[in-house]
Protein backbone atom coordinates (compact mmCIF):
# COMPACT_ATOMS: atom_id res chain seq x y z
CA UNK A 1 0.00 0.00 0.00
CA UNK A 2 2.84 2.52 1.03
CA UNK A 3 4.07 1.56 -2.24
CA UNK A 4 1.13 2.72 -4.58
CA UNK A 5 0.97 6.01 -2.38
CA UNK A 6 4.62 6.77 -3.17
CA UNK A 7 4.00 5.82 -6.70
CA UNK A 8 1.01 7.87 -7.19
CA UNK A 9 2.59 10.84 -5.28
CA UNK A 10 5.86 10.44 -8.20
CA UNK A 11 3.42 10.13 -10.76
CA UNK A 12 1.37 13.47 -9.54
CA UNK A 13 4.65 15.61 -8.84
CA UNK A 14 6.02 14.40 -12.66
CA UNK A 15 3.05 15.84 -13.84
CA UNK A 16 3.23 19.27 -12.20
CA UNK A 17 6.50 19.73 -12.60
CA UNK A 18 7.14 19.63 -16.52
CA UNK A 19 8.79 22.51 -17.74
CA UNK A 20 7.27 22.28 -21.19
CA UNK A 21 3.41 23.41 -20.24
CA UNK A 22 1.27 24.85 -22.21
CA UNK A 23 0.38 27.76 -20.33
CA UNK A 24 4.06 29.05 -19.42
CA UNK A 25 4.45 32.80 -20.46
CA UNK A 26 6.35 33.75 -23.79
CA UNK A 27 9.57 35.19 -22.64
CA UNK A 28 10.10 39.46 -23.40
CA UNK A 29 12.70 40.93 -25.36
CA UNK A 30 13.29 44.37 -25.71
CA UNK A 31 13.00 45.45 -28.75
CA UNK A 32 12.76 48.74 -30.88
CA UNK A 33 10.71 48.02 -34.53
CA UNK A 34 11.01 50.94 -37.04
CA UNK A 35 7.62 50.61 -38.24
CA UNK A 36 7.12 53.57 -40.81
CA UNK A 37 9.23 56.64 -42.22
CA UNK A 38 8.05 59.16 -44.49
CA UNK A 39 8.69 60.43 -46.92
CA UNK A 40 10.07 57.45 -48.95
CA UNK A 41 13.41 56.77 -49.21
CA UNK A 42 14.92 58.24 -51.96
CA UNK A 43 12.53 61.64 -51.44
CA UNK A 44 14.03 65.20 -51.00
CA UNK A 45 12.63 67.24 -47.89
CA UNK A 46 12.65 71.15 -48.59
CA UNK A 47 12.78 72.70 -45.48
CA UNK A 48 10.64 75.92 -45.47
CA UNK A 49 11.83 79.77 -45.42
CA UNK A 50 9.77 79.92 -42.18
CA UNK A 51 12.06 77.43 -40.07
CA UNK A 52 14.47 80.25 -39.38
CA UNK A 53 18.41 78.71 -39.42
CA UNK A 54 19.54 78.85 -35.58
CA UNK A 55 23.33 79.28 -35.10
CA UNK A 56 25.01 77.01 -33.81
CA UNK A 57 21.86 74.78 -33.47
CA UNK A 58 20.96 74.15 -36.88
CA UNK A 59 17.22 74.10 -38.29
CA UNK A 60 13.86 73.16 -36.36
CA UNK A 61 11.39 70.75 -38.16
CA UNK A 62 8.32 71.64 -35.43
CA UNK A 63 6.54 68.35 -34.80
CA UNK A 64 3.49 68.08 -36.92
CA UNK A 65 4.78 70.10 -39.55
CA UNK A 66 4.49 67.46 -42.08
CA UNK A 67 7.58 66.92 -43.67
CA UNK A 68 8.83 63.88 -41.71
CA UNK A 69 7.80 61.26 -39.90
CA UNK A 70 9.29 58.25 -38.12
CA UNK A 71 6.63 55.47 -36.41
CA UNK A 72 8.94 53.45 -33.60
CA UNK A 73 7.05 50.06 -31.62
CA UNK A 74 8.93 49.38 -28.34
CA UNK A 75 8.98 47.34 -26.16
CA UNK A 76 11.06 46.52 -22.52
CA UNK A 77 11.55 43.43 -21.10
CA UNK A 78 13.01 44.80 -17.89
CA UNK A 79 11.33 47.13 -15.16
CA UNK A 80 12.93 50.96 -15.66
CA UNK A 81 12.76 53.75 -13.84
CA UNK A 82 13.09 56.29 -16.93
CA UNK A 83 13.37 55.32 -20.62
CA UNK A 84 13.87 57.90 -23.72
CA UNK A 85 13.29 57.81 -27.50
CA UNK A 86 15.79 59.16 -29.69
CA UNK A 87 15.71 59.40 -33.02
CA UNK A 88 19.27 59.95 -35.40
CA UNK A 89 19.15 61.02 -39.23
CA UNK A 90 22.06 58.85 -40.06
CA UNK A 91 24.57 60.33 -42.71
CA UNK A 92 27.66 59.09 -44.40
CA UNK A 93 26.84 55.48 -44.16
CA UNK A 94 27.47 54.89 -40.55
CA UNK A 95 25.38 54.80 -37.66
CA UNK A 96 27.54 57.12 -35.91
CA UNK A 97 27.26 59.97 -38.07
CA UNK A 98 24.48 61.96 -38.07
CA UNK A 99 22.88 65.23 -39.35
CA UNK A 100 19.73 65.20 -37.04
CA UNK A 101 18.05 64.43 -33.95
CA UNK A 102 14.40 64.12 -32.59
CA UNK A 103 15.36 66.96 -29.93
CA UNK A 104 11.94 68.78 -30.71
CA UNK A 105 9.77 65.45 -29.91
CA UNK A 106 11.66 63.34 -27.80
CA UNK A 107 9.55 61.15 -25.81
CA UNK A 108 9.99 60.25 -22.15
CA UNK A 109 8.18 57.66 -20.17
CA UNK A 110 8.67 56.67 -16.19
CA UNK A 111 8.42 53.74 -14.39
CA UNK A 112 8.26 50.92 -17.57
CA UNK A 113 7.29 47.49 -15.83
CA UNK A 114 8.65 44.82 -17.61
CA UNK A 115 6.69 43.73 -21.35
CA UNK A 116 5.85 47.38 -21.37
CA UNK A 117 4.91 48.44 -25.01
CA UNK A 118 4.03 51.21 -27.11
CA UNK A 119 4.03 52.55 -30.51
CA UNK A 120 5.13 56.95 -31.14
CA UNK A 121 5.84 58.44 -33.97
CA UNK A 122 8.07 61.19 -34.25
CA UNK A 123 7.43 64.30 -36.51
CA UNK A 124 10.09 66.73 -35.31
CA UNK A 125 14.10 66.96 -35.50
CA UNK A 126 16.68 69.42 -35.61
CA UNK A 127 18.72 69.19 -38.21
CA UNK A 128 22.23 70.45 -37.71
CA UNK A 129 23.35 71.62 -41.39
CA UNK A 130 21.57 71.89 -44.86
CA UNK A 131 21.98 70.39 -47.12
CA UNK A 132 22.07 66.93 -45.58
CA UNK A 133 22.32 63.46 -47.01
CA UNK A 134 20.22 60.76 -44.91
CA UNK A 135 21.67 57.37 -45.15
CA UNK A 136 19.40 55.85 -42.26
CA UNK A 137 17.21 56.34 -39.59
CA UNK A 138 18.25 55.07 -35.82
CA UNK A 139 16.11 54.71 -33.39
CA UNK A 140 17.22 53.94 -29.70
CA UNK A 141 14.83 53.55 -26.65
CA UNK A 142 17.07 54.08 -23.70
CA UNK A 143 17.74 55.08 -19.76
CA UNK A 144 20.31 58.02 -20.60
CA UNK A 145 19.21 61.18 -18.31
CA UNK A 146 21.54 63.84 -18.59
CA UNK A 147 20.30 66.07 -21.50
CA UNK A 148 23.51 65.30 -23.99
CA UNK A 149 21.97 64.84 -27.44
CA UNK A 150 24.81 62.16 -28.46
CA UNK A 151 23.65 58.99 -28.96
CA UNK A 152 23.78 56.48 -25.76
CA UNK A 153 26.84 54.05 -24.84
CA UNK A 154 25.65 50.55 -25.38
CA UNK A 155 25.07 50.49 -21.49
CA UNK A 156 22.45 53.10 -21.51
CA UNK A 157 20.39 51.41 -24.34
CA UNK A 158 17.52 49.28 -23.98
CA UNK A 159 17.00 48.85 -27.42
CA UNK A 160 17.80 50.37 -31.09
CA UNK A 161 16.51 49.62 -34.85
CA UNK A 162 18.41 50.99 -37.90
CA UNK A 163 16.86 51.93 -41.10
CA UNK A 164 18.92 52.32 -44.23
CA UNK A 165 17.50 54.51 -47.00
CA UNK A 166 17.88 57.80 -48.28
CA UNK A 167 17.04 61.28 -48.16
CA UNK A 168 17.69 64.72 -49.31
CA UNK A 169 17.25 67.69 -46.72
CA UNK A 170 17.59 71.03 -48.23
CA UNK A 171 16.06 74.58 -48.30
Amino acid sequence: MRRLILIALGLLAYGCGGSASPTAPTPVTSSVVIAAASPASGSTIVVPEQYPYIVPGGVVIPPGSGLISVRVSMTSAHDVPWARLSVYLLTGGTSTEYCGENGPDGPNWSFLKSGWTTTYTVTGFRVYRLPCEVTGIRAMLHMRNNGLLIPPTPSETIAEATLQGSLQIRR
